[in-house]
């Protein structure tokens, strides 16, 4: 990717992609929140906005592999292909439980699905 060339825009990629970090920070600790598309979304925030903060990013001890395995080879490992499907179904399966309203249900279910054949058709690493 290229640099945005206007300071201000690279300002505002760099200030979305802060703000990507810090809601993946929270999925790291809040069960049902996502965390690693905050983590990807900041990263093509920081192509365009920084290579410092990308380099940061990518280089980052905890999610620094499976972004750089992304972003070279849009590839998902294995293991964070089951953590991820599982965690979603058991937050859905909550939301179900504590729900009420019928069409919230659905619209949860049709999203999970969604979702999950998203993650199941994503390539898996060569490596994992």
């Amino acid at each position: 990717m290229v640099l945005v060339s206007s300071r201000p825009i690279r300002y505002a990629y760099a200030g979305f992609g802060l703000a990507c970090v810090g809601a993946g920070t929270v999925g790291i600790v809040v069960p049902g929140w996502p965390t690693t598309i905050f983590f990807i979304l900041a990263l093509w925030a920081f192509k365009r906005s920084s290579p410092r903060l990308e380099s940061w990013l990518l280089n980052h001890r905890v999610i620094g592999s499976t972004l750089r395995e992304w972003d070279e080879h849009q590839v998902v490992r294995p293991r964070t292909k089951v953590i991820a499907i599982t965690t979603l179904w058991l937050m859905i399966a909550v939301s179900l439980f504590l729900l009420s309203s019928s069409w919230v249900k659905v619209l949860l279910v049709v999203i999970a699905i969604a979702v999950t054949v998203y993650l199941i058709t994503r390539k898996s690493s060569r490596d994992a």
